[in-house]
């Protein structure tokens, strides 16, 4: 794992964990039962900083209550490893509302099933920032990372953010070859019909029907330049090992 000079192990080990689970549990405090903890399994997906995505319905009940009290907790998961040897991630912070068109569109490429719910009038896109990570990195390896070094900062991603549409729609138009080598050789995946669902400043997500893949890069990238550079590396290396 190469790692940028600014970063810290556990901050990219946490954040890795956020990009790469689909799904994270949701704890918000219950109106129902006097503010009681309350948790609910969602789908999840990260904005390109790693700030956690939800699309939620007004008429939840765990909606209901953060819009009382904004307060909630995350946990993101190692899929399909023991609980005592497992990496997890709680993200404490406040959920707010997300507006952004962008945000929208990259949590739907990441659940397409989730378009159906989008017809739905009390179905709304939200953001929960980060005030504290909780991060278990195994038996024994435990520790409270700064949320500020967890999360990009917006200036290294606002660039990214703006091109990831086209970068997506460029490689499943005329790359499809390169996204089966990238599941194939680096997230071993094998399969036809990989598509690309979402570029970030630390790799790129994969989705074939229900499967999903993550290829992460060997360093942070801020733009088109070195997102490209990056998956042309990544080909490469494909290329050598299929």
């Amino acid at each position: 794992m190469t790692i940028d000079d600014r970063e810290k192990p556990s901050d990219v080990l946490a954040r890795r964990l956020l990009r790469k689970n689909r799904t994270a549990t949701l704890s918000t405090l219950d109106t129902e039962t006097g503010g009681s903890p309350y948790g609910s399994l969602v789908l999840a997906a990260c904005a390109l900083d790693a700030t956690p995505l939800v699309l939620l319905s007004d008429l939840a009940r765990h909606t209901r209550n953060f819009k009382t009290d904004n307060r909630v907790s995350m946990v993101f998961a190692s899929p399909g490893v023991e609980a005592i040897n497992m990496s997890r991630a709680t993200i404490i912070g406040k959920m707010e509302p997300c507006d952004d068109a962008r945000l929208h569109d990259r949590f739907l490429r990441r659940h397409h099933g989730a378009r159906n719910h989008m017809a739905f009038a009390d179905f709304h896109l939200y953001q929960l920032v980060p005030e504290s990570v909780h991060f278990i990195g195994g038996f024994g390896r435990i520790e409270t990372l700064d949320a500020g070094d967890v999360v990009l900062g917006k200036a290294r991603v606002e660039v990214l953010t703006e091109a990831e549409a086209d970068i997506v729609e460029h490689m499943n138009l005329d790359h499809t070859a390169a996204i089966r080598a990238y599941a194939h050789s680096h997230a071993d995946r094998p399969g036809l019909d990989w598509r690309m669902t979402g570029i970030d400043p630390e790799g790129c997500d994969l989705a074939r029907n229900d499967a999903d893949a993550r290829v992460d890069f060997s360093t942070i990238v801020e733009d088109a330049a070195g997102a490209r550079a990056e998956l042309v590396r990544l080909a490469k290396e494909a290329r050598h090992e299929i």
